[in-house]
């Protein structure tokens, strides 16, 4: 059989220190060659995090390198292509203007990513690049730590589940931007800024607590500038490891430095020097909050998870379908958090996926949907941690406020609204008190709460009678054969009670029949 012609695709960054580019020649997830590479220094980050907007001049050096990139793309002849920006975008308050000014100069549309997709799109070629290495065990306790320029990834995995995740606002230029510069070279500052972090991240500390930690993985912007204070060089794609020991032995002899003669004894650029404190300290915080043994700094960037996404989704499925479980897992330890029934959530859960199944090639729904449907199925009933009475709402107000790794704002949005609607007609005309539906996305609500209320009422005693289900669309109907040997009476009620809003999204009269299982 010959050999698949490799495909063509570049990846463009826009990130808050560098622009980057990768040009990759790829037939599969562990088949690809970048073929062209380019990285150029911005100060993005530091501008937008001080002033809260990208300045002119800024605009157009960065109109200018992609500008670059794209005749470099044009010489290879790349017609598929990605560009994505990240915090530094993401904040400015002129985002809008500057998107607008990019595409008119340059032809090129820029994807600016929330960040839960951001630590995910870095946390996929993370995981990949352990898989390959095979160094680790990844049935023992790993903490994953993403330090950008503007914020900081904490994703908790033990046993291939997803135990925790959080994102916060806490990265290396941000705090730099924090400390005025006079603060920055006082003799207190180490101590300040040690206080400050330790500060902002205690809630992980608490979260964290009883959880089993081995390994410390982390990975970031500054990452070669510690390797080089300790002496590490590591090669390209290559891992490094060190222990904790070593770690804090390194701690203590540059404590008591300042940034002068910190400068001084490793050779540091001037133009470096104000970030190795704010990356050191917040290295050894990380530490107080899990009594990990090893350290693992990775050399992964975001530009490197766009590649490993993109590969995967072109080559690959079964990686994403792999990628997905784990944040289904992490959809569940969130509906743990909030004390939801695990066992209704499951049972919802399989009830909704195979109707959904049998409904996706004739009406319009696809498999990021079905994540979403996933999602809103597991997390329909958390309101209940706060409420009984008003719970419906509650599960709105938790899942659009909870950081969920891999779901855009709008991803949320979608899985919260079909929670909420779960429980509630959604007509055209909603009601002012009632979360509010976009125009465009009412179809995609709609379907996803009318399967829902289906499922959900078919476990309305939450005792999961229904062992299985089988879903066939014949006619104008959509025939549920469910297999149990239980009454099911107070099921057939509701299921009854749930069908007129179904019928009116679909178009299918839902009919449920029990079958001796």
């Amino acid at each position: 059989m010959p050999k698949a012609k490799p495909a063509i695709f570049a990846a463009i960054h826009v990130g808050s220190e560098m622009l980057s580019l990768q040009i990759v020649e790829y037939t599969s997830l562990t088949n690809y060659k970048v073929i062209e590479e380019a990285n150029k220094r911005v100060r993005l980050g530091e501008e937008t995090f001080k002033n809260k907007k990208i300045p002119f001049p800024v605009v157009t050096e960065i109109c200018e390198i992609l500008k670059g990139f794209k005749r470099l793309m044009d010489g290879y002849g790349v017609k598929n292509y990605t560009v994505q920006a990240t915090t530094a975008v993401r904040e400015a308050e002129n985002q809008a203007y500057f998107l607008d000014q990019v595409y008119i100069k340059t032809g090129l549309k820029i994807n600016v990513v929330d960040m839960p997709q951001e630590i995910y799109t870095k946390f996929t070629s993370i995981l990949h690049t352990l898989q390959e290495a095979k160094d680790i065990n990844s049935s023992e306790g790993i903490l994953f730590v993403d330090i950008s320029s503007g914020g900081l990834g904490i994703t908790y995995m033990r046993d291939g589940v997803l135990k925790y995740q959080q994102n916060l606002h806490v990265g290396v230029i941000r705090i730099k931007e924090d400390f005025k510069r006079n603060q920055r070279s006082s003799s207190h500052f180490g101590d300040s800024l040690t206080e400050f972090i330790a500060s902002t991240i205690g809630p992980v500390k608490s979260a964290l607590a009883r959880e089993e930690v081995k390994y410390l993985v982390l990975s970031g912007t500054e990452t070669e500038l510690v390797l080089h204070m300790l002496g590490k060089h590591a090669q390209k794609d290559e891992l490094v490891f060190m222990t904790v020991t070593q770690f804090k032995e390194f701690y203590d002899r540059i404590r008591t430095l300042n940034l002068t003669q910190i400068r001084k004894l490793y050779k540091i650029e001037e133009a470096s020097v104000e970030f190795v404190w704010p990356t050191i300290i917040l290295y050894q915080q990380l530490l107080n909050l899990v009594t990990a043994t090893e350290i693992v700094i990775t050399p992964d960037r975001f530009i490197d998870g766009m590649k490993a996404l993109y590969i995967a989704r072109s080559t690959t499925p079964k990686s994403i379908k792999s990628w997905q479980g784990l944040l289904i897992s992490l959809v569940h330890s969130i509906g743990e958090r909030y004390c939801y029934d695990s066992k209704h959530a499951v049972q919802v859960e399989k009830i909704a996926l195979a109707i959904f199944d049998a409904l996706e090639k004739s009406h319009g729904l696809d498999d990021h949907t079905r994540l979403l449907l996933r999602a809103a199925c597991i997390l329909h009933d958390v309101g209940k941690y706060i409420c009984l009475r008003s719970h419906s709402l509650y599960s709105y107000k938790l899942i659009v406020s909870t950081d969920i790794l891999g779901f855009s704002n709008r991803d949320k949005e979608l899985i919260a609204l079909a929670a909420y609607y779960h429980s509630h007609l959604l007509f055209e005309t909603q009601k002012k008190d009632s979360p509010q539906v976009e125009r465009a996305d009412i179809p995609t609500v709609a379907k996803m709460a009318a399967i829902l209320r289906l499922a959900d009422a078919m476990d309305r005693s939450y005792l999961q009678k229904i062992k299985k289900c089988r879903v066939e669309i014949k006619g104008e109907t959509l025939l549920i054969q469910a297999s149990s040997d239980k009454d099911l009476t107070l099921e057939e009620w509701t299921f009854a009670n749930k069908a007129g809003f179904f019928e009116e999204v679909f178009g299918l009269e839902p009919i449920l029949t029990r079958v001796n299982g």
